[in-house]
């Protein structure tokens, strides 16, 4: 699946990737850029990247960008690689996948009780919602979970923690939605961190082509 980065973005990781001056506007609390290639995925996101066995990892500010890197060989023969859709993981504290809480509009509708429920905040592994009248610990519930007028999925939710009507859940959902999910949360994520994102003006050719180089 190729990756919904721009040009400029590809070739801001790219350059990156190349030890080439860094193209990452460095924020305000850290000048650390590094991207690197790793075959090596940490247990807590191995489910959340499917069956992928190589990564790319970008690290900008306290943010880490796993990208699904997969290698294709095109007509000439040759190899090159194609950037899934990256799970962000924010590295304050403990690590864990980013969490957006300034949500628009983004609701479940519980299968049990037919009912809209706004979500707080949202990540690729859970949410909080606003729920005074679930607090069942017991089993796990269903739910379609709506993104955008556009965008939905079924999801499965099991409540961990619950205090003054907001609930904490865990969530599962079928590797096409992860997809989905991740794709909405990385929009997200650039548009709040755009600064983040910004590509500096290439100075090289306009025929010059970034590629990401592997060290094998």
């Amino acid at each position: 699946m190729n990756t919904n980065l721009t040009k400029e973005e590809l070739a801001c990781f790219s350059e990156l990737f190349a030890k080439k001056p860094s193209a990452v506007k460095a924020s305000t609390d850290s000048g650390n850029e590094t991207v690197s290639v790793t075959t090596e995925i940490p247990s807590t996101l191995a489910s959340l990247l499917g069956k992928t066995q190589l990564t790319l990892l970008a690290e900008i500010s306290h943010y880490r960008l796993w990208f699904p890197l997969n290698i294709a060989m095109d007509e000439l023969g040759q190899f090159t690689p194609k950037l899934g859709i990256p799970e962000v993981v924010d590295t304050r504290g403990a690590e864990r996948s980013w969490r957006m809480k300034e949500l628009d509009d983004v609701r479940i509708i519980d299968f049990d009780t037919n009912l809209a429920i706004e979500v707080l905040s949202l990540s690729s592994t859970g949410l909080t919602l606003y729920a005074p009248n679930i607090s069942d610990k017991t089993r796990s519930r269903r739910a379609k979970l709506i993104l955008t007028k556009e965008i939905n999925f079924e999801i499965e939710y099991q409540i961990v923690r619950s205090e003054n009507g907001v609930i904490a859940a865990t969530i599962v959902v079928s590797d096409e939605s992860r997809e989905t999910l991740r794709q909405f949360l990385f929009s997200m994520h650039k548009a709040k961190h755009s600064n983040l994102y910004e590509h500096e003006a290439n100075t090289a050719s306009e025929n010059e082509v970034n590629v990401l180089k592997i060290n094998t």
